[in-house]
């Protein structure tokens, strides 16, 4: 290293900084080719060592009588390697046949009121274990020990059970599962259901249910589970069983995933020896091809991040401190040791003062911190991260990622190789080329010359690049290569100068370096942890570079889309000026118009199976072009999609690498958009449907014919939704989209009291359509009958699982009500946000009812149950939900009328008041006749528009004097 790089590099780093920057340039130096001292650095590289997952599994099962169902019970605690089973209403059993018929569990009984009654809790053995005494029916308490205390709580509460909720109080702590058949359904069962919740509140117990009904008899959900301070995830058995109930799987994840070894790569050391190198770099890029160079330089910056990475074992790992604390804690121990040996007790009271002193200084250290995290949570940079990263993971649902897979006889797969494996057989498969009828309209018929055919992609300068990266997020997770998007944060800025004639060339020529086409890809489960491959959604981690070009292309292509208006209006997925919410209250307003004709209304909500994960590569080049996208366009996005290869990453276990021949990466920011413009022209495909597009999810709506009988409004109805399906699935056929008709759905809607029975026979092809009564449609569940109460229960049950662990949040054990009031603002609130789109359509019971339960959750994180709504909202100066509502509607109100979306709605108002005008005679439409069931509507805007006009306030919260409010405290029986 010559002497003037020396002086200019030193006065930047530090000591430890400098002698790692001197070995790595030594190394450097001493190769004689890259190749060679990448096997030099090659030797840094150390996998991550990583613990088993300390998960534990639990079958929950009512078995109604064991003494039918041991043999059921034995087969599937050894299929799912069951490690804890609570099994309800057993009745009573023979402990002698359940040591036989389960010898490698232990045993935990306790009875019930009858014969049919009692629990049976069986914990494998190898696992420690305190029973504790209960004289609660039906309630059976074990304490497993694992390296902190886990209480399992068996209940089984049948209608006639003689205690109550609060008698189970003692038993519960900061660390449990209360879980088994409490006979409430908590969607349905109301006036139980309120009961039993405000005693898991008062507990800060978090409700786990399972997606579907548990009992087969009554198609209810009153199997579930109660946690505090544990990540449990529940699912029902899929298979068999002899019982009316069915069982439930679940997945205590006890400590999570834990890495053996810390790591941290100094980045100081990274950018130096970075900018230490450019020039040899900016001699590579000139000297060889693009694809040698390419190759070698990401090598280059992997491995570099390898050399620079620090190791260190977390069990080592200790919080820092002040060195004046670690002197005063280290004396204390001394003194203490001194003391023991020697038996003075002068000695010993002083080290216990030294001692109480040293814990006093810590407790006030960490409070220091927690402030100072609190303070910088929005600054951006290392200050914030501490904050949310340990927000995140108390939040975060361990126990929801994919644990194992499931194989057709119902084993459990937990070897990572073979999951991998699996993975890969299953995807490979599903990106397969597809099987075309030829000639096909895409891509055998003439082409079309369009008039901006010869258009060349603008070329990127390096201005623009900067602002690309600098709104880039600086992500951790790695691509095939080794390198993240914080990896290139930390890349000096004028290596991107380099980088600039290689994607100019890409998006002149259409060429792209092999490695653009490596993909690693992280599975994830859609529902349940434990699945088959089938059931899991795949990530893909492109390489870091691509994506970066990839952003630089979408707004160009996006440009292009917009110029020749290509997207329809009813379109509104990843697109600017364009809301969700928007989407879903056309739809209501629509299906609530119709009805209004008293004319009976089905909407159909259409799943295409992996609709991203289906793109047929030929077939969207053809239409793109058809389209009248660019050539040049339409030849890099061929390029972009063809010649891929991904592998299969689960848990640091890779697959083998596989080819693919479909569908567009989940992942990439330009995917959604070339999605939406190959099936811009959907709509088209129902004339006689309402069609509301999002992405891939689809809602058309139909309606009966006017002026005739209901029953002939019916059988018109079922017409067209015949004539609707068979387009269906010659569209589905035409773009090679498959249909997944098991989650396609149908919803019957009508003002009728009555509807038809029985109900049309729905077929697609030769599938049978399912009729349902409710509908989870971006987000929001919709009924027949167009009501909120299942949307308000499945919002306040997520509700009251986010406010149990805010309150169970500690941050090195301390919390505090400003710490507090920030989760809840972070975790919680968005989950109220989510309902003001639609709260105008609420009815005032149910505005005052989610204000109130608002109110609540806020009183439960200041702890101060004991304040009505409006004394609270004055002393914690915390304005109402609709005032919050509000405010939202003043921003939603103020982007609308820049939107199309604004546009849409105030269309419907038009429509809506043009109809009023017909029915009260002022104006006539020709061959259109009134009737008694035309009944009178505001359109959903109108409310929405009327509800803030009522609501229009700046504030809840009323100016009282502060001396009012003291004397309120100290004499309320005055006021």
């Amino acid at each position: 290293m010559s002497n003037s790089t020396w002086n200019l590099i030193a006065p930047t780093l530090g000591h430890s900084d400098l002698k790692l920057f001197s070995f790595v340039a030594l190394e450097w130096h001493n190769a004689p080719t890259l190749e060679s001292c990448f096997s030099q650095w090659k030797k840094s590289v150390k996998e991550d060592i990583i613990s088993p997952l300390s998960d534990l599994h639990v079958l929950c099962f009512n078995v109604r009588g064991l003494d039918y169902r041991w043999g059921e019970v034995v087969l599937l605690s050894t299929q799912h390697a069951s490690d804890i089973l609570v099994l309800t209403e057993v009745g009573r059993i023979d402990h002698s046949l359940v040591a036989a018929a389960f010898p490698k569990y232990q045993s935990f009984y306790q009875g019930g009121e009858n014969r049919n009654g009692g629990v049976l809790i069986l914990v494998r053995q190898g696992l420690s274990t305190i029973r504790h005494q209960c004289n609660v029916s039906n309630v059976c308490v074990v304490d497993i020990l694992l390296e902190e205390s886990l209480r399992i709580i068996g209940v089984y509460a049948p209608e006639s059970k003689s205690w109550n909720w609060h008698d189970i109080s003692p038993f519960v702590n900061h660390n449990c599962v209360l879980m088994g058949d409490f006979n409430i359904d908590l969607q349905e069962d109301k006036l139980k259901r309120e009961v039993l919740l405000s005693w898991t509140d008062s507990h800060a117990l978090s409700p786990i249910i399972p997606d579907g009904p548990t009992s087969l008899r009554s198609h209810r959900t009153i199997d579930y589970a109660f946690t505090s301070g544990v990540h449990l995830s529940l699912q029902t058995y899929k298979g068999d069983t002899t019982s009316d109930h069915l069982p439930l799987i679940g997945i205590l994840a006890c400590d999570g995933k834990e890495q053996a070894l810390g790591k941290r790569i100094n980045w100081t050391v990274f950018s130096a020896f970075m900018s230490y190198t450019f020039s040899f770099w900016e001699k590579e890029w000139l000297r060889r091809s693009y694809n040698t160079t390419y190759n070698n330089y990401i090598e280059f910056l992997a491995l570099l991040s390898a050399r620079c990475t620090q190791y260190f074992s977390l069990k080592l790992a200790r919080a820092a401190v002040p060195y004046w604390l670690r002197d005063l804690l280290a004396k204390s121990r001394t003194l203490s040791l001194k003391a023991k040996r020697t038996g003075d007790m002068l000695l010993r009271r002083e080290a216990y003062m030294m001692r109480k002193e040293a814990r006093f200084h810590l407790r006030m250290l960490r409070r220091e911190q927690l402030c100072k995290m609190v303070a910088e949570r929005y600054k951006g940079g290392t200050e914030s991260s501490p904050f949310w990263i340990k927000s995140k993971r108390h939040f975060r649902d361990k126990s929801a990622s994919l644990r194992a897979f499931i194989s057709m006889p119902g084993e459990i797969i937990k070897d990572t190789t073979v999951m991998a494996e699996s993975a890969a057989n299953y995807y490979e498969e599903l990106f397969t080329e597809p099987e075309v009828y030829r000639p096909h309209p895409y891509i055998d018929s003439q082409p079309i010359l369009w008039d901006n055919n010869n258009d060349t992609i603008p070329l990127v300068s390096y201005p623009e690049l900067v602002r690309v990266l600098k709104a880039k997020k600086k992500k951790s997770s790695c691509d095939a290569h080794g390198l993240s998007p914080m990896l290139l944060d930390h890349v000096p800025k004028n290596y991107w100068h380099l980088m600039i004639p290689l994607f100019n060339l890409s998006l002149q020529t259409s060429f792209m370096p092999e490695k653009w086409k490596d993909v690693r890809m992280v599975i994830l489960a859609k529902k349940e942890p434990i699945c088959t491959p089938d059931a899991t959604r795949p990530i893909s981690l492109l390489d870091c570079h691509l994506k970066v070009i990839e952003k630089l292309f979408l707004s160009r292509f996006l440009k292009v889309l917009n110029d020749r208006g290509l997207l329809p209006d009813n379109q509104s997925g990843f697109r600017a000026n364009h809301r969700l919410q928007s989407r879903v209250l056309l739809l209501i307003d629509q299906i609530s118009s119709l009805m209004a004709n008293s004319s009976p209304v089905c909407t159909v909500f259409v799943d295409f199976r992996s609709a991203f994960d289906q793109l047929w590569f030929d077939g969207c080049v053809g239409k793109l072009s058809r389209l009248g996208i660019p050539a040049a366009y339409v030849a890099w996005i061929k390029e972009w999609l063809s010649n891929r290869r991904g592998y299969i990453d689960i848990q640091g276990t890779c697959s083998r690498w596989f080819p693919i021949k479909r569908g567009g990466p989940q992942g990439s920011s330009l995917t959604p958009s070339v999605f939406i413009t190959y099936h811009s022209d959907m709509s088209d495909a129902f004339p006689m449907a309402m069609s509301f597009l999002f992405a891939d999810d689809v809602a058309a709506t139909m309606a009966g014919q006017m002026g005739i009988k209901y029953t002939d409004q019916c059988i018109d109805l079922e017409k067209r939704l015949a004539s609707f399906f068979d387009n269906l699935e010659y569209y589905s056929v035409l773009s090679v989209q498959p249909i997944n008709y098991k989650k396609t759905h149908a919803m019957w809607t009508a003002r009728a009291v009555s509807y038809p029975n029985p109900m049309p026979i729905l077929k697609c092809g030769e599938h049978i359509i399912s009729w349902t009564n409710q509908f989870k449609y971006l987000g929001y569940w919709i009924s027949t009958k167009l009501g909120w109460s299942p949307l308000i229960n499945y919002t306040l049950l997520n509700v009251r699982q986010r406010t149990a662990l805010v309150n169970m949040c500690k941050y090195s054990g301390v919390s505090s009500n400003e710490v507090r009031r920030i989760l809840f603002s972070t975790f919680v609130y968005p989950l109220f946000a989510w309902l003001f789109a639609i709260i105008p359509l609420f009815t005032f019971r149910q505005q005052i009812d989610l204000s109130h339960v608002y109110f609540t959750c806020l009183k439960r994180v200041y702890r101060c149950l004991q304040w009505e709504d409006f004394i609270f909202s004055i002393l914690y100066d915390e304005c109402s939900l609709d005032v919050r509502c509000f405010k939202y509607w003043e921003k939603y109100l103020s982007a609308l009328g820049k939107s199309e979306d604004g546009q849409l709605l105030l269309e419907q108002i038009e429509l809506c008041a043009h109809r009023q005008s017909w029915l009260s005679g002022h104006s006539k439409i020709m061959s259109l006749r009134k009737n008694k069931r035309l009944i009178d509507r505001n359109s959903v805007w109108a409310i929405c528009l009327d509800w803030c006009s009522r609501h229009n306030m700046i504030s809840s919260i009323p100016a009282i004097d502060h001396n009012d409010i003291h004397n309120f405290i100290h004499f309320p029986e005055t006021f």
